[in-house]
């Protein structure tokens, strides 16, 4: 997508909100008309997209500093790790999942079975409480404070 091609896909067709989006959700049906047109209005014009350009760049850009990351995971160990994952997701997939079961042996999963990548769009209703549970039981309640 960072090619020139991809480049003019994303600015002049949109399409990470046209092609992406209904690709990315474990159901369509829930991009509405009315979903699709708040998020094509978010950014209307070709110049507006221009951070949707750039991502599939600093992706590919963050490779060393995503390997150094990587590379000292074992920072991660004993920390609170909560995973969020979409089964249907078409980027982060059950390889991805299963690599970070191995990597990170004491940690909470979810798993959405009917999701894809945008757990928070899909799955509101299930994704908030977890969060919350998961924030309040490791002494990082919402907002700060208990309650």
């Amino acid at each position: 997508m960072s090619s020139w091609i991809g480049q003019y896909l994303i600015r002049h067709r949109n399409m990470f909100v046209n092609s992406v989006m209904p690709r990315a959700v474990g159901d369509r049906s829930i991009l509405t008309p009315e979903i699709m047109a708040h998020y094509r209005n978010a950014q209307p014009a070709p110049a507006a997209r221009a951070a949707n350009a750039a991502l599939p760049g600093y992706i590919v850009g963050a490779g060393d500093w995503l390997r150094s990351i990587w590379d000292d995971r074992a920072a991660f160990a004993g920390k609170p790790a909560l995973l969020l994952w979409g089964l249907k997701d078409i980027a982060f997939r059950r390889k991805e999942l299963d690599r970070w079961k191995r990597t990170l042996p004491d940690f909470e999963l979810h798993e959405f079975e009917d999701c894809g990548h945008f757990l928070a769009e899909e799955a509101p209703g299930r994704v908030v409480p977890a969060l919350r549970d998961f924030m309040r039981r490791t002494g990082h309640p919402p907002g700060g404070r208990e309650g």
